[in-house]
């Protein structure tokens, strides 16, 4: 669909609205009382998100990013899937999966009673899809936009044979002086140091930055909280 189809199959008139993006890349703006956000079609990625309540977009988005077919765009919400990191079986295949650099389908929009925005996007296979991961697959992605932004990823597996996946919201948060920035909810969780020859560790206290940080943290709980004084 262009963007005037797409404005008159989903587009809710003051609410959301598709635009032709950086690059031409089809997005949907949304602003409502709760917040403002930009979502890109390509990639099925959320780009910004601004809260009402805040004075600046809490999404960090690099001015250095591609707005291409192809490519993945840095920064906002990138989705890692069916893989996180790179492949799993070394074939040479891109790093985080395939989702993040190919259009996605507009599934479904909605206004809902309380203000909140939904947007439903979804991926399907492909022939090219299958010739990088031979597995059929149904793959949605349900963005709620209101007082918080609130992601889910559902996979649906079309096919007849099992697969295993690995996924991620890879998202990219904006700061102000990482050196005050404190991670909390972390405490005590073992994690593999990337850094360090992926030499496994424990966390002591709140993660602070202050050199380079490449960490994967084991069996985390739910709730992580970013501590920006700045």
């Amino acid at each position: 669909m262009n963007i005037s189809q797409l404005n008159e199959a989903h587009g809710i008139s003051g609410w959301i609205e598709f635009v032709a993006g950086k690059g031409d890349l089809p997005m949907i703006k949304i602003t409502s009382g709760k917040a403002k956000a930009l979502i890109s079609i390509h990639a099925g990625q959320v780009l910004s998100y601004q809260p009402g309540n805040e004075a600046e977009d809490v999404m960090f988005l690099s001015e250095k990013a591609y707005y291409q077919d192809g490519k993945a765009i840095k920064g906002g919400v990138p989705i890692c899937w069916p893989w996180f990191g790179p492949d799993p079986e070394g074939k040479g295949r891109p790093g985080h999966g395939f989702v993040r650099n190919r259009p996605w389908n507009v599934i479904a929009t909605e206004a809902t009673g309380n203000g909140d925005i939904k947007i439903t996007l979804g991926l399907v296979d492909t022939e090219e899809t299958l010739a990088i991961w031979p597995h059929s697959f149904e793959l949605t992605q349900e963005i709620l936009v209101g007082d918080s932004l609130n992601l889910a990823l559902i996979t649906r597996n079309t096919g007849n044979e099992p697969f295993p996946i690995t996924q991620a919201f890879h998202t990219y948060f904006k700061v102000g002086d990482i050196a005050q920035v404190k991670v909390l909810g972390l405490e005590d969780y073992d994690y593999i140091d990337k850094v360090n020859n992926s030499t496994q560790k424990k966390q002591v206290g709140a993660v602070s930055i202050d050199s380079e940080v490449d960490r994967i943290y084991l069996d985390v709980g739910n709730t992580m909280i970013i501590d920006d004084i700045a």
